[in-house]
């Protein structure tokens, strides 16, 4: 009877004991958050996201898209909401910036701003190995074919429309590489979306094969992760300001060019014949950006729409060939 009672004793401490020990454990598990096809970690500050790598050979204008949407100048797409993105990210602490805008008071545009961002895609090749490689090695430039240095996005948050509905929902631009003021996560410079000055396009030595099911993984940036997208400029000697009228006319300081009579003619010439038409023709190139910029948002709507279109009727055809298809009669 004793022998029974201290077994009893023994089996209650040790269940006890693994009781104690599963709660410590999932204490101590992670919290993962869970929206559709996105999950985020807090502690980790890391949010991952359902991906489907494309295989464009076009010219680049952005990283990520809502599925559906601009895929025919995109490297991966989503089909997570870029709202959902975005409330993962407000989930492990980050607050966003603000779009690229125009500034009325300086005359110029200011590029998107927010916390920096790094983008890292983990996925598994065909030969079952597991890859991780980040996000800015899958693009390269259009002309030197040289893979883009390292750089970080910004998370500039997009924004809520009239209408009540988020913009990149609507969109669908989840990461750009050029701006656009709709874009979830956008580039901390300045780069037009006009097709003739697009510089990027998809690296095939990199980035995954299209179809490849990826997870892109966005993290908070470390203080050493580079800022922009583009080579840095080779440090400059410190030089002295110099007005317009001095470089034209030459002061005897320079390598010998400006001081050239035919050089100073010129640059007179050319002064006065576009010097006075300064304003008109910043406020016409400000125009041609807004115009091509809406032009190019409408012709994707209407990209779009022809692709609904056309999914709708090749539907209707399948169940068209399905209904009129002849079928073995059943056994007997």
């Amino acid at each position: 009877m004793r022998r029974s009672t201290l077994a009893l004793a023994l089996l209650s401490g040790l269940l006890l004991t693994c009781a104690t020990s599963q709660e410590a454990q999932e204490k101590d598990k992670p919290k993962v958050g869970r929206l559709p096809h996105v999950t985020f970690d807090a502690a980790r500050k890391q949010v991952r996201v359902e991906c489907e790598a494309l295989e464009v050979d076009a010219p680049l204008e952005f990283f990520c898209v809502l599925t559906n949407t601009s895929e025919h100048e995109s490297v991966l797409r989503t089909p997570a909401k870029p709202s959902h993105i975005h409330t993962a990210l407000l989930a492990i602490g980050l607050q966003p910036g603000k779009p690229v805008e125009y500034s009325e008071s300086l005359k110029k545009w200011l590029p998107a701003q927010g916390p920096p961002l790094k983008v890292t895609l983990e996925y598994v090749n065909k030969g079952g190995k597991a890859v991780t490689v980040p996000g800015y090695r899958c693009m390269r430039e259009i002309r030197s074919k040289k893979e883009m240095k390292p750089m970080s996005w910004v998370f500039a948050g997009s924004r809520v429309m009239e209408d009540g509905s988020f913009a990149a929902d609507v969109t669908g631009y989840v990461i750009s590489v050029v701006n656009f003021d709709l874009t979830l996560i956008d580039i901390p410079e300045v780069a037009s979306n006009s097709n003739e000055l697009l510089e990027w396009e998809r690296n095939p030595d990199v980035a995954p094969p299209g179809g490849t099911k990826v997870t892109m993984v966005i993290e908070p940036a470390g203080d050493k992760e580079p800022a922009r997208n583009r080579a840095a400029p080779a440090p400059k000697a410190e030089a002295k300001e110099v007005s317009l009228e001095q470089a034209v006319q030459g002061d005897g300081s320079q390598d010998g060019a400006a001081a050239d009579p035919k050089i100073a003619e010129l640059r007179q010439r050319w002064l006065k014949a576009v010097r006075p038409h300064a304003t008109a023709m910043r406020e016409a190139a400000q125009a041609h950006y807004e115009v091509i910029g809406q032009l190019r948002r409408e012709q994707q709507r209407l990209i779009d729409e022809a692709d609904r279109i056309q999914r709708a009727i090749d539907l209707l055809e399948q169940e068209y060939q399905d209904a009129t298809t002849p079928r073995p009669a059943p056994a007997q």
